[in-house]
């Protein structure tokens, strides 16, 4: 295959998380895959493995959200609730439970970052997690030259509805 420059790609992308835009982000959305391995050794081979099989893959996704919104807290907190004001509608919190016992993957969400060199359409370098989750872990600042942000990090669980587990995928999922 001959080197092509159009297979280099920008980074920027776009988040959704069950299907809802969780808009813009702030430092780079950066996604890590880690695959464990059991090496296999014998006496007669000393330290030198003479096979090796994929244990488990993991996927993580961190996502630097710059839209602190009340909406966006509730998406990324477990249990989280948005009580908005019977007589003030714009008077709104975020009710955030313990989560003790929250079984993440129940509440666990298809997760898709599309680049948004990319039309809507064109599903050719998404990025896919078809169950997703945040545990609700939460860090802010408030500075006087720096944008709050909501960094959150989802982990990928298997997903096992169709004919082979999957944890994720790179392309247009609907390919078949």
């Amino acid at each position: 295959m001959a080197s092509d420059i159009k297979n280099v790609k920008l980074g920027v992308c776009k988040v959704s998380f069950g299907g809802k835009d969780l808009g813009y982000t702030k430092g780079g959305v950066e996604v890590s895959v880690k695959t464990e391995t059991h090496k296999v050794m014998i006496d007669q081979f000393g330290k030198t493995p003479i096979n090796e099989y994929v244990m488990g893959r993991e996927v993580t996704v961190k996502v630097p959200l710059a839209e602190t919104t009340l909406e966006n807290m509730v998406e990324i907190m477990p249990g989280a609730t948005l009580v908005v004001d019977g007589v003030d509608p714009d008077r709104k919190a975020v009710n955030v439970p313990t989560g003790v016992g929250t079984n993440l993957i129940d509440i666990a969400k298809p997760l898709v970052l599309h680049p948004i060199g990319k039309p809507e359409t064109d599903k050719s370098d998404d990025f896919t997690v078809f169950k997703a989750a945040t545990a609700g872990a939460l860090q802010f600042s408030y500075k006087l030259e720096d944008e709050r942000i909501f960094s959150c990090e989802f982990n990928g669980y298997p997903d096992s509805s169709g004919a082979e587990s999957k944890l994720f995928a790179v392309g247009d999922t609907s390919a078949v």
